[in-house]
């Protein structure tokens, strides 16, 4: 599924947050409603990017819980291992969420868990040639699909839109933080 992307000109009168907004003050107007047009429209996008995204991994053949964890390991770099306690702590997911997921994937034969030779505690888990492969492959794709679901944006519009967005979250997630 794809999204029709509108033009600038289709955009440009209200939308159903604008008339939201408009009743708000007409109902109350002894309290500042400005944020709605902000907040409703980061939520309505949030959405509808959530939805474009997991209709886009399942049309690849895989999901948002699959993809987290491979992504996490890729990123690592080479040689894409990391510990079972350091991926639960990257990709934010419980001890026993994770446990799961590396079950099946390992049963995919995405990825691989080992002890560690000094610690047997410690469960090293590393993606394989296969999880490697999928992971770029996904990537690549969906990276591709959400930039063209950006090109309403203009090049100098997109780097303030960033830019904005990223002094929005700053305010909710520590900058460190991946």
């Amino acid at each position: 599924m794809s999204i029709e992307v509108p033009s600038v000109r289709h955009v440009a009168g209200d939308d159903g947050v604008d008339r939201v907004e408009q009743a708000w003050v007409r109902e109350r107007p002894d309290i500042d409603v400005s944020s709605v047009g902000i907040v409703s429209r980061i939520w309505r996008i949030a959405r509808y990017l959530e939805r474009e995204r997991s209709q886009r991994l399942a049309e690849l053949g895989t999901d948002h819980a699959t993809l987290e964890v491979l992504a996490v390991l890729r990123r690592s770099g080479k040689p894409y291992r990391m510990t079972a306690g350091q991926l639960t702590e990257a990709a934010l997911i419980t001890p026993g969420g994770i446990s799961n997921r590396l079950d099946r994937l390992e049963r995919g034969g995405l990825l691989k868990r080992s002890f560690h030779p000094k610690d047997r505690r410690r469960v090293d888990v590393q993606l394989t040639r296969k999880g490697v492969q999928l992971v770029d492959d996904v990537v690549s794709d969906l990276m591709d699909h959400e930039s063209r679901l950006l090109t309403l944006i203009g090049t100098a519009d997109h780097a303030e839109l960033r830019r904005l967005l990223k002094l929005l979250l700053a305010q909710f997630e520590d900058p460190g933080n991946d």
